[in-house]
């Protein structure tokens, strides 16, 4: 694997003195959020928040025709900073594909792409419901390099990532990083007919240079997700599986093999500026023996988003049961939102 890595990292590097590049463009986009988040039940709180993302991205073409850019995602991290949130290079080799060198969210996990959601992801609302998804080569602070297929029959298009480091990839091109696992990811999108999309991904965790030899199971995920449009309705399923690292020490009766989530989820364009959703997610912890000391997390999540011309008024109601497999710890979440797109 190390090999194969490298022959790719001399492949980019060659290619760039290979061919020489034209000037090339920059723009600025993003958007920018206010939200008034209001809980209730065993998690109550309530709250008032301003967020934004400001994207860079630079462009050109090569004397070869291939196409390079190169973008920057800005975030607010804790106290209002701005954090690079997701940078990547990508390099458009026609008819052969395409390379790319990503830092933090770059990742091809499919465990959403069943969603028709009106506002926003339920899982990605406002709090956090404790749910155990895949992983992710593209996690944040980590760097990958992919390599995307072009369009194949079908609409089909296959992705390989590779994040060398787990612990921490430099964000600088000139730090190695710190020791520890690697991970591999392997994703493929197909739409055989016109409105149908199939969506499934697969990653799994190395086990080398963490120190650590007394694994009894290695972190490994996947998902899958169907969507269907058929004029203004969109509806959708999927699945999605983890299993967590587990030492042999660890293992005991109570110990969660893995994780098994489900989804549903039907959107209604009710006219060019009002949308509507339904969704449900159901997870489950299972564990080694018939011994149960966890409980389902069930979440229902009703939406609404209203367009008025470069701003969306957004509305969301979720009920949670048992948030983070504990019995009881159940909340009711509403949410309003103010976008607007730059």
């Amino acid at each position: 694997m190390k090999t194969i890595m490298k022959t790719l990292l001399v492949s980019i590097a060659s290619l760039s003195l290979m061919f020489s590049v034209n000037a090339g463009e920059l723009t600025v986009s993003g958007t920018a959020k206010a939200t008034y988040n209001a809980t209730s039940g065993n998690q109550a709180d309530n709250g008032i928040g301003v967020t934004n993302e400001l994207n860079f991205t630079a462009s050109g073409e090569m004397d070869n025709g291939y196409t390079w850019s190169y973008s920057m995602e800005l975030d607010p991290a804790s106290g209002g900073a701005a954090n690079n949130d997701d940078t990547q290079i990508t390099l458009g080799m026609n008819d052969m594909g395409t390379l790319k060198v990503c830092v933090s969210e770059c990742g091809n996990n499919k465990k959403y792409a069943w969603d028709a959601s009106a506002y926003a992801k339920m899982s990605d609302t406002g709090s956090s419901y404790g749910i155990t998804y895949p992983g992710d080569a593209g996690a944040a602070g980590t760097g990958t390099i992919q390599y995307h297929t072009p369009e194949l029959p079908f609409g089909t298009t296959a992705t390989f990532a590779y994040n060398s480091n787990l612990a921490g990839d430099g964000l600088s091109g000139n730090t190695p990083g710190t020791s520890g696992n690697s991970r591999q990811e392997y994703s493929l999108v197909t739409k055989p007919l016109d409105g149908l999309t199939l969506s499934a991904h697969y990653n799994k965790v190395n086990d080398y240079e963490d120190g650590i030899d007394t694994e009894d199971q290695l972190e490994e995920g996947g998902a899958y997700g169907i969507k269907y449009s058929a004029g203004n309705v969109t509806i959708g399923y999927g699945k999605s599986y983890q299993a967590p690292e587990m030492l042999e020490a660890n293992r005991a009766a109570t110990a969660v093999e893995y994780y098994e989530n489900t989804g549903y989820s039907i959107g209604y364009a009710v006219n060019d500026a009002v949308s509507v959703s339904y969704t449900r997610e159901e997870s489950i912890a299972n564990q080694s023996t018939s011994t149960n000391t966890t409980y389902d997390v069930e979440m229902d999540s009703l939406q609404i988003a209203y367009n008025v011309g470069g701003a969306t008024l957004s509305l969301a109601r979720s009920d949670v049961e048992n948030v983070s497999y504990v019995q009881d710890a159940d909340l009711t979440e509403t949410i309003i939102a103010m976008t607007f797109a730059f």
